[in-house]
């Protein structure tokens, strides 16, 4: 039985040997990421792109939404913001206006044609700085601020 005893203290002793193991090495992760506080710049429409119906009645909307912010409606009118100031401080309606068809009617300008209030209109959009805006020709019509 003595014999026994010293061959399990001697199996302990060798797997307590066994494990114990040195520390693993440390594995720092290095994250190189830029911080970027600013959002991407929107991209340039091709020559070749028209905004759908769809795209043209949120960007109408935006304008004359005065629950929407002031820079997303300063962004979707042509014109500086100086000069588009009266247009904003105007106030905005809520448009039913809902556009159904684009025509082409010069290189960066179309005609969107549609309904409001039952009435068919045709509102002028233009490219400026790389993004389709309301005409700000519409927007004085519109309002009578301009």
């Amino acid at each position: 039985m003595i014999v026994g005893r010293a061959l399990c203290g001697l199996a302990l002793v060798a797997l307590a040997g066994c494990a114990t193991t040195e520390p693993e090495p440390k594995i720092e992760a290095a994250v190189n990421v830029a911080p970027s506080s600013f959002p991407p710049a929107p991209p340039s429409v091709a020559p070749t792109a028209i905004p759908t119906p769809e795209e043209a009645t949120a960007i109408f909307r935006t304008v004359f939404d005065s629950t929407a912010e002031r820079s997303d409606r300063a962004d979707a009118l042509e014109g500086t913001a100086e000069e588009n100031e009266p247009l904003l401080d105007s106030g905005g309606i809520m448009s039913e206006v809902s556009f159904d068809r684009i025509d082409v009617v010069a290189p960066g300008r179309v005609e969107a044609s549609g309904t409001s209030l039952g009435q068919v209109s045709s509102v002028g959009f233009v490219v400026s700085d790389g993004r389709w805006k309301l005409e700000r020709s519409t927007a004085c019509a519109v309002t009578g601020v301009c």
